[in-house]
Order: structure tokens, then sequence, then C-alpha cells
């Protein structure tokens, strides 16, 4: 009889053990939808802030972390990220505006958009150039310039982004053109 009670007991923690990691995911999932919920939180006080005071640097920061919540295929992170990046530039931090689209560009890439990460990658560019920033105009033109060849993108979108580099200032087509 006692083989059989300790069968028994011993039956029951291995079903209890195979039902572990089906509780598991279930409780993970919950500090994501945590992230989310304080990420869309995040970027609504960040829009109210944008454009209803003159605070924009405060407005920026909050799109920065708004975009840090959310997991990398969130297309809202990388509007969030762009966001900032307008708002710091509108602010006069031309080098945190520059900073911010080239984050958005990276955020492009890791959900696989590469049309708006060659976009992106084009505007912080652009900021570089601005800045008078050779090394930088050449680094992210050139990102932008290679994502364009790449197959995966059509035809219509790596001609408006050669467009683009074509319509630039001759000293930026210069910096992306040749290595510093």
């Amino acid at each position: 009889m006692k083989s059989t009670h300790s069968g028994r007991f011993s039956a029951g923690m291995l079903l209890a053990t195979l039902g572990l990691p089906v509780a598991a995911p279930a409780q993970y999932r919950l500090p994501a939808l945590v992230s989310s919920i304080e990420a869309d939180s995040l970027h609504a006080a960040a829009v109210a802030l944008a454009t209803t005071t003159d605070r924009w640097r405060d407005a920026a920061a909050l799109h920065r972390r708004s975009a840090e919540l959310r997991a990398a295929d969130d297309a809202q992170g990388f509007r969030c990220l762009n966001e900032a990046a307008a708002l710091a530039y509108a602010s006069g931090d031309r080098s945190r505006a520059r900073n911010d689209m080239a984050d958005a560009a990276r955020h492009a890439l890791e959900r696989g958009d590469l049309r708006a990460a060659a976009q992106a990658y084009l505007d912080a560019a652009w900021i570089a150039q601005e800045q008078e920033n050779p090394r930088q105009v050449w680094d992210l033109g050139h990102r932008a310039e290679m994502l364009a060849a790449s197959p995966l993108l059509g035809s219509s979108d790596r001609a408006d982004i050669m467009r683009r580099i074509r319509r630039a200032p001759e000293a930026t087509q210069m910096a992306i053109l040749r290595e510093p």
C-alpha cells in the first residue's frame, strides 16, 4: 500500500511539474503589457507637452523613454524616436536630434523596415552636414546607401532613397560618396 501511495504522489508531482512551463509564459507576458501601457502613457504626455507648451526638450525626453519601453517590433517606437529628433532639432539641440534620428533608423532596422531606416539615416546625415561633421555625414549616408542597395527593398523605394542622396547639397553628396 505504501508504494502505491508514493507512486501516486510521484505521478502528481510529475503532472504539477509538467504544468509549470505552461503557467510561466503567462506570468512572463505581464511586464510587457505593463511596459506597453506605460509607453503609451508617456507618449500621450509627450504629445500633450509638445502641443500645449514650449517644453520641447522635456517632450523629446518623454518620447525617448516611451521608445525605450517598447518592443523591437512596435512601430510606435520608431515614431517616438522620430518625434524626439524633431523636437530636439526644434529646441536647437542638433547633436541630440542626430542621435535620436540614428536611433530611429536602428529601431526601424530591428523591425525590418529598410525604407524607414534609410530615410532616417539620411535625415541624421543631413543634421550632421548642418553640424559640419563629415565623418558622421559619411557614416550615416553610407548606411542609407547600403540599405538602398538591398535586394529586399523595392525598386521605387530604392529610387526614392537615391533621389534624396542626389538632391542633397553637393558637400553632403561628396561626404557620402567618399570615405573621410
